[in-house]
């Protein structure tokens, strides 16, 4: 069963890389990152996160995988150190979901930033932004290698594309993983409702 997982998410990986690199040759139209640049997210594939065989870097410089959190639900999305539009408000939602979480259960969730910017997102670059946005110990940031970044989105189905000016066009969503590492609720798009996110947090 763990095979057929991985070698779906290896599928889905490359289908979405070609994809990608397709996109990108054949329209160069959108150059601003700003509100054009959220693009629409995508179903994920199924299966858990604690099967992908992937390797990151905390701000920390530690080594870290995701199954070191099993156990525990957490909440993950994407994004990028020297976005200027779209990461801010989107982490800025993601606080405020984690301020909810706390205000219901009494407890800090786990929540995770994974980087798409391989070149530049180094544990350095993380650690200087988790004190500019000033996130808790509870905030976990990473940086991995571009086809491992690649794999997760799309089993998270985040959807990105590196544009011209060396900026990133994605998605803007994140999900609440639960103790076995399956994305249980997810939210798409800045300023959008977490009543339900929520509630199934406090069922995890």
């Amino acid at each position: 069963m763990k095979n057929e997982y991985i070698l779906r998410t290896l599928v889905l990986f490359f289908c979405f890389s070609f994809y990608s690199f397709c996109d990108d040759h054949h329209s160069h139209a959108d150059h601003q990152h700003g509100e054009g640049s959220i693009l629409a997210a995508s179903e994920g594939a199924k299966g858990s996160l604690f099967d992908l065989p992937v390797s990151w870097k905390m701000e920390s410089g530690q080594t870290f995988l995701l199954n070191q959190i099993q156990g525990s639900p957490f909440v993950i999305s994407m994004f990028y150190a020297s976005c200027q539009s779209v990461c801010p408000r989107l982490v800025a939602d993601m606080e405020e979901l984690a301020k909810k979480i706390k205000e219901k259960t009494g407890k800090d969730p786990r929540m995770v930033l994974v980087s798409f910017d391989s070149e530049k997102d180094n544990p350095n670059i993380l650690n200087e932004y988790k004190k500019k946005m000033k996130l808790g110990e509870n905030w976990s940031l990473l940086s991995g290698k571009e086809e491992d970044v690649r794999m997760l989105s799309v089993v998270l189905g985040i959807n990105y594309k590196k544009i011209s000016n060396g900026e990133f066009n994605h998605s803007a969503v994140y999900s609440l993983v639960s103790k076995e590492g399956w994305v249980v609720s997810r939210v798409e798009g800045v300023g959008s409702n977490t009543d339900s996110l929520i509630n199934m947090y406090q069922k995890l």
